[in-house]
């Protein structure tokens, strides 16, 4: 078995066998009830369907009751389907489609608009995902997902960035590299956005997770943009390889899928605030197929006083 960093879906990334840690924590009371607000808007539904069932009494049930009760189940399902295309209809704007493209030669012109065609003269080498995290134009990646632009010495390495406006007008720009940290598998890249109101992400907490929590991951795999998948947190404190060969301690597992092309999306929670970044997945060594073991880099496992992104300004070389 192996861990398998999502790295761009056509790269050629190391396959890195590693062990897995757990950790747990005294849960205090706020803790406990915030954990209980959260089931009980994502499993709302579910509860309402196991206590009928455990009351329902054919033997004794008033026949004119049954479309009232069925109209009340459909209601509740109804309910939490909204709430799930609403989830998604909110948040993905903030999510971006990344592509690493290789030009077959200095372009003659400097413009964004030459240096990233996609023509005879161009080969796209792999694609991630990421998301806005400022107006400003700021987007948080994997370091794995733009590592060829980072250790680029011939210059023909670009980074093409697709976002959506608030307006829901779809764009491209060139993301240039403005922070790394290979440690932690995180970037941040930045494009120019003038002219354009983003939408950033809103960032939650992940040293207040819980395991059986509902979460949910959204990205761009095998290319397919704007892809909703769910599940619930599996585990905390898990241990993945980073792409510098280093162990990245406290990682979120997950059984929301996550394949290639995920990498550097968002996982958020029931509320559709980030909570980590998809980042690699557990499969058999030549299958490349996930067998439903994720794992997600905490929004704030940088460092306790500061989320993501700002421990990575102003650390190129």
């Amino acid at each position: 078995m192996v861990i398998v960093v999502l790295g761009s879906l056509q790269s050629n990334l190391p396959l890195l066998p590693t062990t897995t840690s757990s950790s747990s924590s005294t849960t205090s009371s706020k803790s406990r009830s915030t954990i209980s607000r959260r089931r009980a808007i994502a499993f709302g539904p579910s509860v309402f369907v196991s206590s009928f069932l455990n009351w329902f009494n054919p033997n004794s049930f008033t026949p004119w009751l049954y479309p009232v009760l069925a109209q009340q189940l459909e209601d509740g399902l109804q309910q939490e389907e909204d709430r799930l295309v609403k989830l998604f209809q909110d948040t993905s704007p903030s999510v971006v489609f990344i592509k690493d493209i290789e030009i077959a030669k200095s372009p003659k012109s400097s413009s964004n608009q030459v240096m990233l065609d996609e023509d005879e003269d161009a080969k796209v080498e792999g694609t991630g995902s990421g998301f806005i995290w400022d107006k400003f134009g700021h987007i948080v990646t994997n370091y794995h997902v733009i590592a060829k632009l980072a250790t680029d010495t011939s210059g023909l390495q670009r980074c093409k960035v697709f976002l959506v406006d608030a307006r829901g007008n779809g764009f491209y720009k060139e993301g240039k590299i403005v922070g790394l940290d290979p440690a932690y598998d995180l970037a941040v890249l930045k494009v120019d956005v003038e002219g354009y109101e983003l939408k950033p992400v809103v960032v939650g907490t992940s040293h207040d997770l819980h395991v059986g929590q509902s979460c949910f991951a959204i990205g761009n795999p095998y290319g397919y943009e704007d892809t909703l998948t769910t599940g619930v947190v599996s585990g905390l404190g898990r241990e993945i390889p980073s792409p510098n060969g280093s162990a990245i301690r406290g990682a979120i597992q997950t059984d929301a899928a996550i394949n290639a092309g995920n990498s550097g999306g968002p996982l958020i929670d029931s509320y559709g605030h980030v909570i980590g970044v998809n980042t690699a997945t557990f499969t058999r060594k030549g299958t490349g197929v996930s067998s439903g073991v994720n794992f997600a880099i905490p929004i704030d496992t940088s460092c306790p006083e500061c989320t993501i992104p700002y421990c990575l300004w102003n650390t190129l070389p």
